[in-house]
């Protein structure tokens, strides 16, 4: 694929993410796509069990998710962004009960494409910020061992 058809790909599957359109995704990724989630999350193997193992979950703890990138890029093979997941916490996250406090969660993904679709992500998410703006400090947890 090129470089546009592959930002183009990445960009419309971000239409869907924040459509929080589940069936959409099925013109993104490969049936057998696997997703390599942060610490939390492991490795999701198939389509299906992505959008409802990780995606419904994201959408019932961030009923207003929203995501953004500030950078993104590609050559024919991967594309890589690095940008913003915005909402609001209404529904558990990562065993944390709902706090209702407004989230900016930094993430960066890459992704390899395979004949025009998402075969692999690698997901990096800034969960010691995040937990910080849900009102856990996870480092002040960590030193006081």
């Amino acid at each position: 694929m090129s470089v546009a058809s592959n930002l183009t790909l990445i960009q419309n599957m971000y239409v869907a993410l924040n459509a929080q359109d589940l069936e959409a995704h099925d013109q993104y990724w490969h049936e057998d796509m696997i997703w390599h989630g942060p610490p939390g999350f492991g490795d999701v193997h198939g389509r299906d069990r992505f959008k409802y193992e990780v995606l419904a979950d994201f959408y019932k703890a961030f009923p207003d998710y929203h995501v953004s990138h500030e950078i993104e890029f590609a050559d024919e093979n991967w594309i890589a962004g690095t940008g913003y997941l915005t909402g609001h916490q209404k529904g558990e996250y990562l065993g944390l009960a709902p706090t209702g406090l407004p989230v900016k969660m930094r993430f960066s993904d890459f992704w390899s494409v395979v004949d025009g679709k998402l075969k692999e992500n690698w997901v990096m998410v800034d969960h010691v910020d995040t937990f910080k703006q849900l009102g856990v400090d996870l480092m002040a947890a960590i030193n006081q061992r």
